[in-house]
């Protein structure tokens, strides 16, 4: 029996669509309605390990959470056959499958962005200024995350102490936004200044910024995702995005990454990400549910 009851329902709904090598797949899309149909087929035949047909829609999302567990229960099927899988939302999708790229060994490569390594700074970050009502209900949560971030500040700083450009405004514009294909954490518009003298010349950029909580791992292909799809938002009128993610790595701490600012000219074709700044924040005294 697979490690994982998912890994028979996704190879079941792979052969659906296998049309044969050197052919496409007959539709790489999967619903969230497929994917109810393919577990309650999956339950008839495996009473005794049955999954729950409630929340279709976290069904891949919580596969892919960890990548280690999500390349050890990936179908080997699958794999053999060139394939992996992305996670869409929106219309009714839940995830679609993926020719590998070539070279691709793992089905969800690990891109090293989940850990810090050994010379990343270590900033003590003050929380005296969260309400103590709020902190009482600290949850482990990617909502709770950006609400920590939001209060204290910490995008700001990062960009303060780390960035490479000169930034001399930055506000947030809205949190949890629900996208056709991707789901985006929090939004910030940020002033930069173009040379070395913050007063001298302005742009207007987008940061989209990920959160993930100590369980999870931030992914790449998310974040690449989350690039094109702000480009796509209608009142999204600036023509830079600057991808960051937050990961909570320990008890009040958390993990932030600023990663090489993308174009809107070349948004299209982005397929990776370059790292340009990273560091830790320390919250002092610390935040109930961030890093547990």
């Amino acid at each position: 029996m697979p490690r994982s009851r998912k890994t028979q329902i996704i190879e079941a709904l792979f052969n659906e669509r296998w049309q044969g090598p050197g052919r496409p797949l007959s539709d790489a899309t999967v619903s969230l309605g497929q994917v109810e149909v393919a577990i309650r087929l999956h339950n008839e035949a495996n009473p005794t390990q049955t999954l729950s047909t409630k929340n279709p829609a976290n069904f891949f999302k919580d596969f892919i959470r960890k990548k280690r567990s999500a390349n050890e229960n990936w179908p080997k099927t699958v794999l053999a056959r060139g394939y992996t899988a992305r996670q869409v939302t929106g219309e009714g999708q839940c995830f679609e499958f993926v020719p590998l790229e070539p070279g691709q060994k793992d089905p969800f490569p690990v891109s090293g962005i989940h850990t810090p390594g050994p010379g990343v700074p270590i900033h003590q970050l003050q929380s005296a200024s969260m309400p103590l009502a709020s902190r009482r209900l600290g949850r482990r949560d990617e909502a709770w995350l950006i609400q920590v971030l939001a209060r204290l500040h910490v995008v700001e700083t990062h960009l303060a102490l780390h960035s490479k450009r000169p930034y001399v405004q930055v506000d947030l514009l809205q949190t949890n936004i629900k996208l056709a294909r991707t789901e985006i954490d929090a939004l910030f518009l940020a002033i930069e200044g173009q040379s070395g003298e913050p007063n001298v010349a302005f742009r207007e950029v987008i940061i989209a910024c990920e959160a993930k909580g100590l369980r999870d791992d931030v992914l790449e292909d998310q974040l690449v995702a989350q690039v094109k799809a702000t480009f796509r938002i209608a009142d999204i009128r600036q023509e830079v995005v600057i991808p960051m993610a937050a990961k909570a790595i320990a008890p009040s701490r958390i993990y932030m990454v600023q990663f090489a600012p993308v174009d809107r000219k070349t948004a299209s074709g982005l397929s990776t990400l370059a790292v340009e700044s990273e560091a830790i924040y320390e919250l002092v005294p610390p935040v109930p549910g961030v890093g547990k």
